[in-house]
């Protein structure tokens, strides 16, 4: 069966904030099975196409019963066969925190699931003994330490800066980091999107002479 992924925008559309009749659309997706990743400008889901189809389906209708004005949405086929690119990008994190990345079926207590595209793609296991669920706070800690502050108390621009540190060594690939660096930070999730956003949008710095 085919893949598909989904992108949507529930109107009205307010920046930085989800209205009940968002949350409606969301809740359904969760109900049926299919978490939403909520981003700043739209919210996506992925999934075989038809069972897809149907949540939106449901989901659109809670969402125009809670109030909405209308919803925009765009709909691709995916390929599965791309996490070997995603697992590609993330063995470097990996053998940062101290790690390596394995096969879903060397999933053990103490890995860290990689899901990509809806899917268990893999995992990343510490070499020897240890624990990689603390690799993300282990990475916050130092870039606490290098801004001279916990997160939650740094300024706007020192937090638009942490984001970035934290980007370029390879964070956000971590599951669910997006939902800890925001609560590390005392901010929505929109709020780190944003950032990311700003981040990624701007020229590469030059590297130092």
């Amino acid at each position: 069966m085919s893949r598909v992924r989904i992108e949507f925008t529930v109107e009205p559309f307010r920046e930085g904030e989800l209205g009940t009749h968002v949350e409606a659309a969301l809740d359904s997706l969760r109900a049926s099975g299919y978490p939403p990743d909520v981003g700043p400008f739209a919210s996506s889901v992925e999934g075989d196409a038809r069972p897809l189809f149907d949540a939106v389906a449901e989901a659109a209708a809670a969402a125009f019963e809670a109030g909405a004005s209308g919803i925009v949405l765009s709909a691709r086929a995916i390929d599965a066969d791309d996490a070997d690119a995603f697992l590609s990008a993330v063995r470097p994190l990996a053998r940062a925190l101290g790690g390596h990345v394995v096969s879903p079926e060397q999933l053990s207590e103490g890995a860290v699931p990689l899901v990509w595209r809806g899917r268990l793609v893999g995992a990343v296991r510490r070499q020897g003994s240890g624990d990689l669920r603390n690799g993300l706070a282990n990475l916050i800690d130092q870039i606490e330490g290098e801004l001279g502050g916990v997160l939650a108390d740094l300024s706007r621009v020192d937090k638009q800066r942490a984001v970035r540190m934290l980007d370029e060594r390879g964070a956000f690939a971590i599951r669910n980091a997006v939902d800890e660096v925001a609560d590390a930070m005392g901010v929505s999730r929109v709020t780190v999107y944003n950032y990311l956003n700003t981040t990624r949008a701007a020229p590469p710095r030059p590297e130092p002479a």
